[in-house]
C-alpha cells in the first residue's frame, strides 16, 4: 500500500512540477519577444486635452461626443479615448493634469496625414478649439 501512495504522490509532485515549468518556460518566451507586433498598426498619434472649465460638464460632454465622432473617419484603425489614471507606483512621474487623452493607430504615417486634413477632423478643430485652454500632441511610429 506504501508504494502506490509513494507513486501518486511523484506523479502528482512531478505532474505539478512540469505544470510550472511549463508556464515559466511560456512566460519568458513571450517577454523575450516584446515588440511590436507586425499586426499592430505602425503608427500613433496621442493627443491631451485641458479644457478650460474641467468641471463643465456641457463642455466635458461636447467634447468627448467630438471626439467620439471623430471615429468615423475611415484612416483611423483604432482609437482610445480615456481620462488621467494615476496609481501609487508611479505617482511622482504621472501627469494626470489633462481632461482627455485620445489615442489613435494608424496603419502608416501617410495615414495619419490624411487624417489630419479630413474635412471631420477640421470641423472638429472649428467648432471645438473653444473648450481647451491647451492641447499637445505625440506622435509615433513603431520600431520593427
Amino acid at each position: 500500500m506504501k508504494s502506490k501512495a509513494s507513486r501518486r504522490k511523484f506523479i502528482t509532485s512531478t505532474a505539478q512540477g512540469l505544470a510550472v515549468g511549463t508556464a515559466l518556460t511560456t512566460s519568458i518566451s513571450m517577454n523575450t519577444n516584446a515588440h511590436t507586433p507586425a499586426k499592430l498598426p505602425a503608427f500613433s498619434h496621442h493627443v491631451f486635452f485641458w479644457l478650460k472649465d474641467p468641471q463643465n460638464q456641457e463642455a466635458y460632454q461636447q467634447l468627448y461626443k467630438a471626439l467620439q465622432k471623430l471615429g468615423q473617419i475611415t484612416e483611423i484603425a483604432a482609437a482610445h479615448i480615456g481620462r488621467s489614471s494615476i496609481n501609487d507606483f508611479d505617482k511622482s512621474v504621472t501627469d494626470a493634469s489633462y481632461t482627455f487623452s485620445v489615442l489613435l493607430l494608424f496603419a502608416t504615417k501617410e495615414a495619419e496625414e490624411k487624417y489630419l486634413v479630413h474635412p471631420l477632423h477640421k470641423q472638429f478643430i472649428e467648432e471645438n478649439n473653444h473648450l481647451w485652454s491647451k492641447v499637445v500632441v505625440y506622435d509615433s511610429i513603431a520600431i520593427r
